[in-house]
Formats: C-alpha cells, structure tokens, sequence
C-alpha cells in the first residue's frame, strides 16, 4: 500500500509542479474568461452599424382612447436616448397579419381592442426584446388618461410563424461550448498525462526497476489514481475559472450603462444560469460523467501506452483514441446546431461518445434524469469490462519492446495476456 501511495504522490507531483501544467492552465483561464465574457467582447469591438435604433410602430386603435399614436410615439421616445421609435398613425383599417409578417417597413403593430377601461392590445412584433417596454409605457398612457372605472390593459403576444429566438440559440450555443470544450479539455489531458508518464517510464527502462518492486496491476491502478486525481484538480481550477469569468462579467455589466433593446451585453454564465435553473443537479451529473469517462479513456491510453516503446510509437498508437475524443467532442457541439436531437440522444449511450455527449444532452433537456442515470450506469458496466480486459494485458505488455506492426503487436499481446491469465 505504501508503494502504491508513493506511485501515486510521485506521478502527481510530477505533473502538477511542471511548468507546462502552470502555462497550460493560465491559457485555459484566459480562454474560459474570453468564453464567458464573449457578448461583452464583441459588443466592446462592434461598430454599431448592424444595431438596431429605429423601430416603425403601427397602432390600430379600435377604442375611443385618446391620441394613442402620437402619446405613444412622445412616451417612448423619451427616456430611450439614441433610439427612435416611429408610431404612425392610427390605422383606419384592421390589420393584415400575413402582410405584415412579409411587410420590410413595420416592426410592430398594435391593435387596441376591447372597452375604454379594459383594453385589450394585441402585439404582433419582430422584435420581442422591446416588448416589456412597449407594454410599460402604454399602461403609463393608460394611467395618464385617467379613464373611470380603469383596468390595466391586457396584453397578447404574437410571434412570427417562424420566429427563432436568439437568446435562445445563443444560450444553447454557450451551452455546449461552455459544457464541451472543459470535458474535453480535461479529458484530452489525463489520457495525454498517463500514456506520457508511462512511455517516460518504459522508454528510459525505469520501467524494469519499478516491476521489480511492484506488480504491474499496483503500477497500472497508480498511473490510473494520480490521473484521476489530476483531473479532479484541474477540473477544480476551472470551476475557479469559471467563478472569477462571472465575476468579471458582472463587474463589467455594473460599470456599463444599461441600454434600452440591449440584450446580450452580459456574461453567458448568467444566461446559463437562467436557462438552468437545476444547474447543481447537470454540474453533479457532468462531474459524474466526466469521472467514469475519463477512468475508462485512461485504462486504454494506459493500455496504448504499454504497447508503446518511444514517444513517436505511442502517437501512432493514441489516434484511434483521440478519434473517439474528437467524435464526441464534435457530436456535443454540432448536434444540437443541426437539429439532430435524436441522433445525439442515441450517441449518448454509446460509452465511447457518452462522457462528453450524455452530459450536454442532459443538460439540453435532450435526456431526462433517468437516462441519464441509465447511460452512467451503462459506462460504468463498460469500465468494468475494460478493465477486466486491459489488465492482462498491460501486464505482458509493459515489460515487452516489441516493435513490430500495429495491429500484428496488439493482436501478439492480447493472445498473451489472456493465455497467461487463463492458465492462471
């Protein structure tokens, strides 16, 4: 036990204390804080030309309520320096939906209904983020009235037949870069943190010195422990970063003038926030995920890695891994893009894509609870067998420098290493 903890402390130190992990991770902060804070940082560059600042209003005003038009235009101009909001004149004739979905010209048309004290106004708009402040200033009009017996007015929202909301693609959008990119950042370097410690350790032959001292199983679960706690460690640091990114954003949103019709001028960890309420619950399950998943791509970079005998030999040996990498990484990102829901719920219980794609899709609302809970547990069976698969394995294959063919080596090996442990 003592030998396996000194294992453990030693590849841990080893990885933490070197320069490359401070640059690595001080590159990782810098790139969450830019992540996080991208609307802001776009807005900052942004020139301003494709903003919106004139918005045409028609009023079909079908009660006997004062000058709406003209009121109205007054009112909502006023407080909303550098944006104009144009309000035509009362329409005589009722409106035409269709024609004003395709017409260029009219942002929004209002259409007042109803009795005098309990008017009821219809919104047809194309730009729903002024909606709030259109209905406040048209029950601040309704007061100034000062109509007897007055309620305040009730407000029905349409939306164009094809509207898409964009605070919504763009919060699902942050979702996944901002669930994805830490899983596979995280994951792309433990397995790079084992596979290089044990080629380190195999091709200075200080392999030899250390099974002669301990198994090779207590070598092989050392490797996979101080990898696992390294990534505990840096997936700590990035919930650090995470942390001092919103605080930015919040600075930042405190210290900026708040702008009628702006939107996205915020950090996108507040928009998640909104949009995820349960977040504790996603991040537990993320964490989750992110645990057996790396556990299972470290038992076979662990196993690549004993096949290995230089550096150069284990790069050709890690690329069918950092595919299966790739292909998750791509499949949380660009399925949801592409409307491929039910494609990314089916990856999502393949265990190879799983760490990276159960989680966002989760998140998503793609998965419930219990699928979630489902395909966890169907990764954990597959670490399982892994393991029960690769142990054998890597214990023929440690101490072998064979450097022979690819597919003829692994194949060489695995005839081994199960022939050894049958006849045990």
């Amino acid at each position: 036990m003592k030998k396996f903890k000194f294992l453990v402390k030693y590849g841990l130190k080893k990885r933490v204390f070197r320069k490359a992990f401070i640059i690595a991770n001080i590159v990782i902060a810098l790139l969450f804080v830019a992540i996080v804070n991208l609307p802001s940082i776009i807005n900052m560059f942004s020139s301003g030309e494709d903003e919106i600042t004139n918005v045409y209003v028609d009023v079909y005003n079908e009660t006997t309520v004062g000058t709406i038009s003209a009121d109205l235009s007054d009112m909502l101009n006023e407080p909303f320096e550098g944006y104009d909001f144009y309000v035509l004149d009362d329409a005589s004739d009722t409106l035409d939906v269709e024609g004003f979905w395709e017409d260029g010209e009219v942002d929004v048309a209002l259409v007042v209904t109803g009795t005098v004290n309990q008017p009821v106004i219809n919104i047809y708009t194309k730009y729903p983020e002024y909606n709030q402040m259109i209905m406040g200033q048209i029950e601040l009009l309704m007061i100034n009235y000062q109509i007897d017996d007055y309620q305040s007015p009730q407000f029905v929202t349409n939306l164009a037949p094809d509207y898409e909301n964009p605070e919504e693609e763009q919060a699902l959008s942050s979702l996944m870069s901002i669930l994805v990119l830490p899983l596979f950042i995280l994951i792309t370097m433990a397995t790079q943190f084992v596979g290089v410690d044990i080629i380190e350790e195999k091709s200075t032959k200080a392999i030899e010195t250390i099974i002669a001292s301990v198994p090779a199983k207590i070598h092989f679960l050392s490797k996979i422990t101080a990898s696992i706690c390294f990534v505990l460690i840096q997936g700590a640091l990035i919930i650090v970063y995470g942390g001092i990114a919103a605080l930015i954003g919040n600075v930042g949103e405190s210290m900026s003038a708040p702008v009628a019709g702006a939107g996205f001028d915020v950090h996108l960890l507040k928009y998640l926030g909104d949009l995820l309420p349960n977040w504790p619950l996603v991040l537990i399950i993320a964490m989750l995920f992110v645990i057996i998943g790396t556990l299972f791509y470290l038992v076979i970079s662990a196993l690549f890695a004993s096949m290995a005998v230089t550096q150069e030999d284990y790069q050709q040996f890690q690329s069918p891994l950092m595919l299966m990498l790739l292909g998750g990484f791509y499949i949380g990102i660009f399925a949801p893009m592409a409307g491929g829901y039910g494609f990314m719920k089916a990856m999502a219980f393949v265990p190879i894509f799983t760490p990276m794609v159960a989680p966002v899709a989760y998140a998503s609302g793609i998965m419930s609870l219990l699928e979630a809970i489902i395909a966890l547990v169907v990764m954990i069976g597959f670490l399982i067998g892994s393991l029960y698969i690769v142990a054998p394995v890597y214990k023929v294959a440690i101490l072998s420098y064979d450097q022979t063919k690819f597919m003829k080596r692994v194949k060489s090996y695995f005839k081994k290493g199960f022939a050894k442990n049958g006849k045990k």
